[in-house]
């Protein structure tokens, strides 16, 4: 009976050990991809917004646009956020083109038009990867739960 009883300690061990150095720090990273994903999709959400405000902003100044010289679009005063909410002003001399990243660091100038469509597109195919990995952590914390369930088994059995 001593020699089943080592045995269970040791399958314990083990089972302790696979959760910690195998499916922590797995859940983990999965969490910390899901969570990168949500704040780039955030950032993508910001962007759609300023481009819909640059466009109904447009739609609101060709109204204006009979004092100014035809073809040359108002300049846009703006506060621009330059990272970690630290915001300055700035003066856009022609805010009918915008750049995009568009990954892989390749920026692409666009129109609004063509950035709010992109934007769009690219937004619905992060949420797709963010579902993913968020299906991804769900299937590794059940496995977690599943060594968990097994350990207390093991004890249930030792006692």
């Amino acid at each position: 009976m001593a020699a089943s009883g080592e045995t269970t300690a040791a399958a314990l061990q083990r089972y302790s050990a696979f959760v910690e150095e195998v499916l922590r720090p797995q859940l983990t990273q999965t969490l910390a991809k899901r969570d990168a994903l949500t704040t780039e999709m955030n950032e993508y959400q910001e962007l759609l917004e300023l481009v819909r405000e640059l466009l109904a902003q447009r739609l609101k100044s060709t109204a204006e646009a009979t004092s100014r010289a035809p073809g040359k679009p108002a300049p846009l005063h703006v506060l621009m956020d330059l990272g970690h909410k630290f915001r300055v002003r700035a003066k856009v001399s022609d805010p009918s083109l915008i750049t995009v990243d568009v990954g892989l660091n390749f920026h692409v100038e666009m129109t609004l038009e063509e950035a709010q469509a992109f934007v769009s597109g690219h937004l619905v195919h992060l949420a797709r990867k963010r579902d993913e990995w968020q299906q991804k952590a769900r299937q590794v914390s059940d496995h977690v739960n599943v060594v968990i369930e097994s350990i207390q088994k093991l004890v249930a059995l030792q006692q």
